[in-house]
Protein backbone atom coordinates (compact mmCIF):
# COMPACT_ATOMS: atom_id res chain seq x y z
CA UNK A 1 0.00 0.00 0.00
CA UNK A 2 1.40 3.37 -0.77
CA UNK A 3 1.62 6.17 1.31
CA UNK A 4 -1.11 9.48 0.05
CA UNK A 5 -0.76 13.04 0.60
CA UNK A 6 -1.28 14.49 4.22
CA UNK A 7 -4.13 16.52 4.61
CA UNK A 8 -3.94 20.10 5.46
CA UNK A 9 -5.28 20.64 9.54
CA UNK A 10 -9.23 21.25 9.04
CA UNK A 11 -8.93 24.89 9.81
CA UNK A 12 -6.89 26.01 7.39
CA UNK A 13 -8.14 23.87 4.33
CA UNK A 14 -11.50 25.55 3.69
CA UNK A 15 -9.34 28.92 3.93
CA UNK A 16 -6.98 27.81 0.79
CA UNK A 17 -10.25 26.39 -0.49
CA UNK A 18 -11.88 29.35 -0.73
CA UNK A 19 -9.04 32.01 -1.46
CA UNK A 20 -8.18 29.75 -4.67
CA UNK A 21 -12.19 29.74 -5.61
CA UNK A 22 -12.12 33.57 -5.12
CA UNK A 23 -9.06 34.21 -7.75
CA UNK A 24 -10.63 31.81 -10.18
CA UNK A 25 -14.41 33.17 -10.05
CA UNK A 26 -12.38 36.67 -10.52
CA UNK A 27 -10.84 35.09 -13.76
CA UNK A 28 -13.77 33.47 -15.05
CA UNK A 29 -16.54 35.96 -14.38
CA UNK A 30 -18.23 33.93 -11.81
CA UNK A 31 -19.38 35.75 -8.89
CA UNK A 32 -18.46 34.31 -5.09
CA UNK A 33 -21.72 35.13 -2.70
CA UNK A 34 -22.32 34.30 0.48
CA UNK A 35 -24.35 31.13 1.55
CA UNK A 36 -27.31 31.50 4.03
CA UNK A 37 -26.09 27.98 6.05
CA UNK A 38 -22.39 27.36 5.85
CA UNK A 39 -22.52 25.34 8.89
CA UNK A 40 -24.10 22.78 6.69
CA UNK A 41 -21.09 22.32 4.11
CA UNK A 42 -18.75 19.69 4.85
CA UNK A 43 -14.71 20.24 5.35
CA UNK A 44 -12.56 19.14 2.09
CA UNK A 45 -13.38 15.23 1.96
CA UNK A 46 -11.58 15.26 -1.98
CA UNK A 47 -8.62 13.39 -0.97
CA UNK A 48 -8.25 10.00 0.80
CA UNK A 49 -7.33 8.78 4.03
CA UNK A 50 -3.12 8.42 4.63
CA UNK A 51 -2.94 5.20 3.09
CA UNK A 52 -4.68 4.04 -0.46
CA UNK A 53 -5.63 0.29 -1.00
CA UNK A 54 -4.84 -1.34 -4.06
CA UNK A 55 -8.25 -0.68 -7.20
CA UNK A 56 -9.91 -4.69 -6.41
CA UNK A 57 -9.74 -4.06 -2.55
CA UNK A 58 -12.28 -0.74 -2.60
CA UNK A 59 -15.92 -1.09 -3.25
CA UNK A 60 -18.05 2.06 -4.19
CA UNK A 61 -21.37 2.85 -2.20
CA UNK A 62 -23.93 5.04 -3.47
CA UNK A 63 -26.68 5.02 -0.59
CA UNK A 64 -29.59 7.18 -1.70
CA UNK A 65 -33.17 7.71 -0.65
CA UNK A 66 -35.05 5.86 -3.27
CA UNK A 67 -32.07 3.31 -4.58
CA UNK A 68 -28.53 2.36 -4.02
CA UNK A 69 -25.89 0.59 -5.84
CA UNK A 70 -22.55 -0.71 -5.42
CA UNK A 71 -20.02 -0.52 -8.04
CA UNK A 72 -15.81 -1.73 -8.18
CA UNK A 73 -13.28 -3.25 -10.16
CA UNK A 74 -12.98 -6.90 -10.25
CA UNK A 75 -8.70 -6.20 -10.73
CA UNK A 76 -6.13 -5.39 -8.40
CA UNK A 77 -4.85 -2.63 -10.25
CA UNK A 78 -1.32 -3.81 -10.07
CA UNK A 79 -1.94 -4.85 -14.22
CA UNK A 80 -3.41 -3.06 -17.30
CA UNK A 81 -4.97 -6.55 -18.49
CA UNK A 82 -8.52 -5.19 -19.20
CA UNK A 83 -9.98 -8.51 -17.91
CA UNK A 84 -8.11 -7.82 -14.42
CA UNK A 85 -9.93 -4.09 -14.97
CA UNK A 86 -13.86 -5.03 -14.96
CA UNK A 87 -15.83 -2.68 -13.47
CA UNK A 88 -19.05 -4.03 -12.03
CA UNK A 89 -22.26 -2.30 -10.13
CA UNK A 90 -25.17 -3.20 -8.68
CA UNK A 91 -28.68 -1.29 -7.55
CA UNK A 92 -31.17 -2.05 -5.18
CA UNK A 93 -34.03 -0.34 -3.92
CA UNK A 94 -32.94 1.83 -0.63
CA UNK A 95 -36.22 -0.08 1.36
CA UNK A 96 -35.95 -1.79 4.79
CA UNK A 97 -39.15 -3.45 6.09
CA UNK A 98 -39.71 -5.78 8.93
CA UNK A 99 -42.03 -8.85 9.17
CA UNK A 100 -44.33 -9.46 12.16
CA UNK A 101 -42.06 -12.45 12.92
CA UNK A 102 -39.15 -10.01 13.01
CA UNK A 103 -37.35 -10.78 9.88
CA UNK A 104 -35.84 -7.59 8.21
CA UNK A 105 -36.28 -7.50 4.14
CA UNK A 106 -34.26 -5.37 2.43
CA UNK A 107 -34.12 -4.20 -1.25
CA UNK A 108 -37.17 -5.35 -3.98
CA UNK A 109 -38.45 -7.55 -1.00
CA UNK A 110 -38.77 -4.64 1.65
CA UNK A 111 -40.97 -2.33 -1.42
CA UNK A 112 -43.29 -5.33 -2.09
CA UNK A 113 -43.79 -5.53 1.55
CA UNK A 114 -44.88 -2.00 1.56
CA UNK A 115 -48.27 -2.66 0.36
CA UNK A 116 -48.64 -5.66 3.32
CA UNK A 117 -47.62 -3.54 5.86
CA UNK A 118 -46.59 0.25 4.74
CA UNK A 119 -45.83 1.08 8.41
CA UNK A 120 -42.93 -1.70 8.53
CA UNK A 121 -41.64 -0.63 5.16
CA UNK A 122 -38.70 2.09 5.91
CA UNK A 123 -37.55 4.46 2.84
CA UNK A 124 -36.59 7.81 1.72
CA UNK A 125 -33.90 7.74 4.88
CA UNK A 126 -30.97 9.33 3.40
CA UNK A 127 -32.11 12.48 3.97
CA UNK A 128 -32.41 11.83 7.64
CA UNK A 129 -28.92 10.73 8.46
CA UNK A 130 -26.91 12.45 11.46
CA UNK A 131 -30.09 14.41 12.19
CA UNK A 132 -30.70 15.88 15.55
CA UNK A 133 -33.94 17.21 17.38
CA UNK A 134 -32.50 20.22 19.17
CA UNK A 135 -31.25 21.76 15.67
CA UNK A 136 -33.79 23.46 13.88
CA UNK A 137 -32.43 23.09 10.46
CA UNK A 138 -32.47 19.34 11.52
CA UNK A 139 -35.57 19.59 12.94
CA UNK A 140 -37.71 21.43 9.65
CA UNK A 141 -36.61 17.95 7.37
CA UNK A 142 -37.92 16.11 10.39
CA UNK A 143 -40.76 17.23 10.50
CA UNK A 144 -41.14 17.37 6.37
CA UNK A 145 -39.95 13.85 6.63
CA UNK A 146 -42.62 12.90 9.07
CA UNK A 147 -45.55 14.27 6.88
CA UNK A 148 -44.65 12.20 3.93
CA UNK A 149 -44.04 8.77 5.33
CA UNK A 150 -46.05 6.28 6.75
CA UNK A 151 -43.50 5.03 9.83
CA UNK A 152 -43.24 6.43 13.09
CA UNK A 153 -40.30 9.10 13.37
CA UNK A 154 -39.27 9.10 16.95
CA UNK A 155 -36.53 11.06 19.25
CA UNK A 156 -34.19 8.99 21.41
CA UNK A 157 -32.18 10.86 24.29
CA UNK A 158 -33.73 14.04 23.66
CA UNK A 159 -31.78 15.19 20.20
CA UNK A 160 -31.37 11.96 18.16
CA UNK A 161 -34.03 10.29 15.15
CA UNK A 162 -35.17 7.22 15.42
CA UNK A 163 -37.75 5.04 13.68
CA UNK A 164 -40.08 3.13 15.44
CA UNK A 165 -40.62 -0.05 14.05
CA UNK A 166 -42.71 -3.67 15.21
CA UNK A 167 -41.31 -2.34 19.01
CA UNK A 168 -38.08 -1.95 17.62
CA UNK A 169 -36.27 1.27 18.11
CA UNK A 170 -33.55 2.13 15.24
CA UNK A 171 -31.09 4.78 14.58
CA UNK A 172 -31.38 5.43 10.66
CA UNK A 173 -27.57 5.09 10.51
CA UNK A 174 -28.68 1.24 11.56
CA UNK A 175 -31.09 1.29 8.81
CA UNK A 176 -29.23 2.08 6.46
CA UNK A 177 -26.10 -0.46 7.33
CA UNK A 178 -28.77 -2.96 6.32
CA UNK A 179 -28.73 -1.39 3.02
CA UNK A 180 -25.09 -1.24 2.52
CA UNK A 181 -24.69 -4.76 4.03
CA UNK A 182 -26.90 -6.21 1.11
CA UNK A 183 -24.75 -4.35 -1.16
CA UNK A 184 -21.52 -5.43 0.11
CA UNK A 185 -22.58 -9.30 -0.10
CA UNK A 186 -23.17 -8.38 -3.56
CA UNK A 187 -20.29 -7.42 -4.41
CA UNK A 188 -18.75 -10.04 -2.53
CA UNK A 189 -20.37 -12.33 -4.54
CA UNK A 190 -19.60 -11.02 -7.56
CA UNK A 191 -15.79 -11.00 -6.87
CA UNK A 192 -15.59 -14.49 -4.65
CA UNK A 193 -13.84 -12.41 -1.91
CA UNK A 194 -14.17 -10.77 1.18
CA UNK A 195 -14.49 -6.97 0.95
CA UNK A 196 -13.49 -4.46 4.11
CA UNK A 197 -13.12 -0.83 2.28
CA UNK A 198 -15.13 1.17 0.81
CA UNK A 199 -15.50 4.89 -0.68
CA UNK A 200 -18.94 6.27 -0.16
CA UNK A 201 -20.43 8.97 -2.21
CA UNK A 202 -22.28 11.86 0.10
CA UNK A 203 -24.45 14.79 -1.00
CA UNK A 204 -21.81 18.06 -0.74
CA UNK A 205 -24.75 19.39 2.25
CA UNK A 206 -23.45 16.70 4.38
CA UNK A 207 -22.14 18.39 7.61
CA UNK A 208 -19.85 16.21 9.90
CA UNK A 209 -22.25 14.81 11.85
CA UNK A 210 -24.36 13.53 8.23
CA UNK A 211 -21.24 12.34 7.02
CA UNK A 212 -20.02 10.53 10.09
CA UNK A 213 -23.31 8.65 9.77
CA UNK A 214 -23.25 7.66 6.78
CA UNK A 215 -19.54 6.48 7.73
CA UNK A 216 -21.36 4.95 10.68
CA UNK A 217 -23.66 2.38 8.59
CA UNK A 218 -20.65 1.33 6.59
CA UNK A 219 -18.94 0.60 9.54
CA UNK A 220 -21.75 -1.63 11.39
CA UNK A 221 -21.94 -3.12 7.75
CA UNK A 222 -18.42 -4.36 7.96
CA UNK A 223 -16.87 -1.91 5.76
CA UNK A 224 -13.79 0.33 6.44
CA UNK A 225 -14.92 3.22 5.01
CA UNK A 226 -11.72 4.99 3.48
CA UNK A 227 -12.84 8.26 1.91
CA UNK A 228 -16.16 10.44 0.85
CA UNK A 229 -16.87 11.77 -2.38
CA UNK A 230 -18.93 14.15 -3.04
CA UNK A 231 -22.10 13.13 -5.39
CA UNK A 232 -21.93 16.46 -7.57
CA UNK A 233 -17.99 15.28 -8.36
CA UNK A 234 -18.78 11.96 -9.09
CA UNK A 235 -21.75 12.81 -11.63
CA UNK A 236 -18.87 15.03 -13.29
CA UNK A 237 -16.36 11.93 -13.66
CA UNK A 238 -19.07 9.77 -14.96
CA UNK A 239 -19.89 11.86 -17.63
CA UNK A 240 -16.05 12.14 -18.45
CA UNK A 241 -15.70 16.06 -17.32
CA UNK A 242 -12.14 15.11 -16.08
CA UNK A 243 -10.63 14.73 -19.07
CA UNK A 244 -13.08 16.99 -21.20
CA UNK A 245 -13.43 19.98 -19.46
CA UNK A 246 -10.35 22.56 -19.54
CA UNK A 247 -8.58 24.09 -16.25
CA UNK A 248 -11.10 26.35 -15.01
CA UNK A 249 -13.79 25.13 -17.10
CA UNK A 250 -17.32 25.44 -15.40
CA UNK A 251 -20.36 22.50 -15.42
CA UNK A 252 -23.85 22.35 -13.98
CA UNK A 253 -24.78 19.33 -12.37
CA UNK A 254 -28.28 18.84 -11.48
CA UNK A 255 -29.38 15.57 -9.74
CA UNK A 256 -33.37 14.98 -10.08
CA UNK A 257 -33.52 11.69 -7.54
CA UNK A 258 -36.57 9.67 -5.93
CA UNK A 259 -36.57 12.21 -2.56
CA UNK A 260 -34.38 15.02 -3.05
CA UNK A 261 -32.77 17.58 -5.84
CA UNK A 262 -29.98 19.57 -6.13
CA UNK A 263 -28.34 21.79 -8.42
CA UNK A 264 -23.82 22.79 -8.63
CA UNK A 265 -21.89 24.69 -10.35
CA UNK A 266 -18.72 22.71 -10.75
CA UNK A 267 -15.45 24.49 -11.60
CA UNK A 268 -11.76 22.32 -12.81
CA UNK A 269 -9.36 23.13 -10.65
CA UNK A 270 -5.61 21.53 -10.76
CA UNK A 271 -7.33 18.59 -12.20
CA UNK A 272 -10.05 18.05 -9.24
CA UNK A 273 -13.47 19.35 -9.22
CA UNK A 274 -14.61 22.33 -6.70
CA UNK A 275 -18.13 22.41 -5.74
CA UNK A 276 -18.24 26.50 -6.57
CA UNK A 277 -22.22 27.07 -6.23
CA UNK A 278 -24.92 24.59 -5.01
CA UNK A 279 -28.57 24.47 -4.37
CA UNK A 280 -30.73 21.46 -2.38
CA UNK A 281 -34.21 20.63 -1.61
CA UNK A 282 -34.77 17.98 0.50
CA UNK A 283 -38.04 17.09 -0.33
CA UNK A 284 -38.59 17.05 -4.28
CA UNK A 285 -37.76 14.40 -6.43
CA UNK A 286 -39.92 11.27 -8.04
CA UNK A 287 -41.86 10.30 -4.84
CA UNK A 288 -43.50 14.01 -5.08
CA UNK A 289 -44.13 13.77 -8.54
CA UNK A 290 -45.94 9.93 -8.07
CA UNK A 291 -47.72 11.76 -5.06
CA UNK A 292 -49.54 13.98 -7.74
CA UNK A 293 -50.76 11.16 -9.74
CA UNK A 294 -51.92 9.16 -7.26
CA UNK A 295 -53.91 11.60 -5.59
CA UNK A 296 -55.46 12.32 -8.92
CA UNK A 297 -56.53 8.97 -9.37
CA UNK A 298 -57.70 8.89 -5.72
CA UNK A 299 -60.14 11.63 -6.64
CA UNK A 300 -60.79 9.48 -9.82
CA UNK A 301 -61.47 6.44 -7.31
CA UNK A 302 -63.92 8.35 -5.46
CA UNK A 303 -66.31 9.72 -7.42
CA UNK A 304 -66.54 6.48 -9.83
CA UNK A 305 -67.25 4.22 -6.75
CA UNK A 306 -67.53 6.49 -3.77
CA UNK A 307 -64.46 4.87 -1.86
CA UNK A 308 -61.69 7.35 -0.39
CA UNK A 309 -58.75 5.34 -0.90
CA UNK A 310 -56.62 7.66 0.97
CA UNK A 311 -57.86 5.87 4.09
CA UNK A 312 -57.05 2.85 3.02
CA UNK A 313 -52.95 2.56 3.42
CA UNK A 314 -52.99 -0.63 1.77
CA UNK A 315 -54.79 0.65 -1.42
CA UNK A 316 -52.81 3.26 -1.29
CA UNK A 317 -49.48 1.28 -1.47
CA UNK A 318 -50.23 -0.80 -4.40
CA UNK A 319 -51.93 2.71 -6.30
CA UNK A 320 -48.34 4.46 -5.67
CA UNK A 321 -46.70 1.43 -6.62
CA UNK A 322 -48.54 1.63 -9.86
CA UNK A 323 -48.37 4.56 -10.23
CA UNK A 324 -44.35 5.35 -10.07
CA UNK A 325 -44.27 2.30 -12.23
CA UNK A 326 -46.25 4.63 -15.22
CA UNK A 327 -44.35 7.54 -14.39
CA UNK A 328 -41.38 5.15 -15.44
CA UNK A 329 -42.79 4.07 -18.68
CA UNK A 330 -43.83 7.66 -19.95
CA UNK A 331 -40.52 8.39 -20.06
CA UNK A 332 -40.40 6.26 -23.46
CA UNK A 333 -44.11 6.06 -24.43
CA UNK A 334 -46.78 8.84 -24.77
CA UNK A 335 -49.44 6.83 -22.96
CA UNK A 336 -49.73 3.82 -20.54
CA UNK A 337 -52.39 2.22 -18.47
CA UNK A 338 -52.25 2.50 -14.93
CA UNK A 339 -53.21 -1.17 -13.44
CA UNK A 340 -53.46 -2.50 -9.71
CA UNK A 341 -55.28 -5.50 -8.61
CA UNK A 342 -58.11 -5.66 -6.20
CA UNK A 343 -57.61 -2.39 -5.44
CA UNK A 344 -61.32 -0.66 -4.87
CA UNK A 345 -63.41 -3.44 -3.33
CA UNK A 346 -61.98 -6.70 -5.20
CA UNK A 347 -62.18 -5.15 -8.76
CA UNK A 348 -59.11 -4.49 -10.46
CA UNK A 349 -57.96 -0.82 -11.22
CA UNK A 350 -56.92 0.14 -14.71
CA UNK A 351 -57.05 3.97 -16.01
CA UNK A 352 -55.13 5.56 -18.74
CA UNK A 353 -52.46 8.21 -17.90
CA UNK A 354 -50.54 10.04 -20.98
CA UNK A 355 -47.23 11.95 -20.44
CA UNK A 356 -49.12 15.51 -21.27
CA UNK A 357 -51.34 14.32 -17.79
CA UNK A 358 -48.41 13.55 -16.24
CA UNK A 359 -46.18 16.69 -16.98
CA UNK A 360 -49.62 18.85 -16.14
CA UNK A 361 -50.36 17.52 -12.78
CA UNK A 362 -46.72 17.87 -12.15
CA UNK A 363 -45.66 21.15 -13.74
CA UNK A 364 -45.52 23.22 -10.18
CA UNK A 365 -42.91 20.80 -8.79
CA UNK A 366 -41.10 20.84 -12.63
CA UNK A 367 -40.63 25.05 -11.90
CA UNK A 368 -39.58 23.85 -8.52
CA UNK A 369 -36.66 21.79 -10.39
CA UNK A 370 -35.72 24.46 -12.54
CA UNK A 371 -35.62 27.33 -9.55
CA UNK A 372 -32.58 25.42 -7.92
CA UNK A 373 -30.84 25.86 -11.75
CA UNK A 374 -31.65 29.38 -11.48
CA UNK A 375 -30.93 29.86 -7.60
CA UNK A 376 -27.25 28.69 -8.41
CA UNK A 377 -26.81 30.12 -11.40
CA UNK A 378 -27.67 33.40 -9.97
CA UNK A 379 -25.57 32.94 -7.06
CA UNK A 380 -22.48 32.57 -9.40
CA UNK A 381 -23.48 35.48 -10.34
CA UNK A 382 -24.02 34.10 -14.81
CA UNK A 383 -27.84 33.86 -15.16
CA UNK A 384 -26.96 36.29 -17.93
CA UNK A 385 -23.80 34.68 -19.36
CA UNK A 386 -25.15 30.73 -19.49
CA UNK A 387 -22.30 30.49 -22.21
CA UNK A 388 -20.08 30.06 -18.89
CA UNK A 389 -21.32 26.99 -18.63
CA UNK A 390 -19.04 24.24 -20.66
CA UNK A 391 -20.95 20.83 -19.67
CA UNK A 392 -24.42 20.43 -18.33
CA UNK A 393 -25.17 17.43 -16.37
CA UNK A 394 -28.45 15.44 -15.71
CA UNK A 395 -28.31 12.60 -12.80
CA UNK A 396 -30.83 10.70 -10.53
CA UNK A 397 -33.21 8.92 -11.75
CA UNK A 398 -36.07 11.78 -12.23
CA UNK A 399 -33.65 13.35 -14.44
CA UNK A 400 -34.95 10.51 -17.05
CA UNK A 401 -38.26 12.37 -17.65
CA UNK A 402 -38.33 14.23 -20.90
CA UNK A 403 -40.30 17.08 -19.34
CA UNK A 404 -37.07 18.20 -17.32
CA UNK A 405 -34.67 17.24 -19.95
CA UNK A 406 -36.49 19.85 -22.09
CA UNK A 407 -36.65 22.22 -19.79
CA UNK A 408 -32.91 22.13 -18.61
CA UNK A 409 -32.15 22.25 -22.79
CA UNK A 410 -34.25 25.60 -23.39
CA UNK A 411 -32.74 27.33 -20.12
CA UNK A 412 -29.77 26.96 -21.69
CA UNK A 413 -30.90 28.04 -25.20
CA UNK A 414 -31.31 24.73 -26.81
CA UNK A 415 -28.17 23.13 -25.61
CA UNK A 416 -28.07 19.21 -24.82
CA UNK A 417 -27.83 18.35 -21.34
CA UNK A 418 -25.43 15.42 -20.79
CA UNK A 419 -27.34 12.11 -20.36
CA UNK A 420 -25.04 9.29 -21.77
CA UNK A 421 -24.55 7.67 -18.46
CA UNK A 422 -27.77 5.94 -16.73
CA UNK A 423 -29.00 8.78 -14.54
CA UNK A 424 -29.37 6.60 -11.76
CA UNK A 425 -26.69 4.94 -11.58
CA UNK A 426 -23.91 7.51 -12.50
CA UNK A 427 -22.91 8.57 -9.63
CA UNK A 428 -21.37 4.79 -8.23
CA UNK A 429 -19.76 4.66 -11.59
CA UNK A 430 -18.58 7.95 -11.57
CA UNK A 431 -16.74 7.37 -7.85
CA UNK A 432 -15.47 3.98 -8.67
CA UNK A 433 -14.12 6.16 -11.54
CA UNK A 434 -12.46 8.98 -9.73
CA UNK A 435 -11.28 6.71 -6.72
CA UNK A 436 -9.24 4.16 -8.97
CA UNK A 437 -7.81 7.06 -11.48
CA UNK A 438 -5.61 8.30 -8.43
Amino acid sequence: MAAGNRRPPAATLPAVLILVCVLVASASGLQMLPDEDPSTYPEDSSRPREFWYPRGEVIVIDLGNTNSCVAGYTGSGKTTDDDDDTMFQFCIPSWVAFTDNGTALVGEAAKNHAAADPEATIFGFKRLLGLRRNRWYDEDIVQGAIQRVPYKIGTRNYDTTIVQVKNKQLEFSEVASMVVAELKNKAEEYLGRRVEYAVMTIPFHFAAAHRGAAEYAGKMAGLDVVWTVTEPTAAAVAHGLHTKLHEHGAALVLRVGGGTSDASVLILLDGRFEVFRYRDDPFLGGDDFDDRVVDYFAKQIKMKHGVDISQDRVGLGKLRMACENAKKALSSQDHVQVTAESLVDGVDFSEPLSRSQFEELNDDLFCKVMDLVENVMVRAGIERRKNKINEIVLVGGSAMIPKIQSLVKDYFDGREPNIRVKPDEAMALGAAIHVHSL
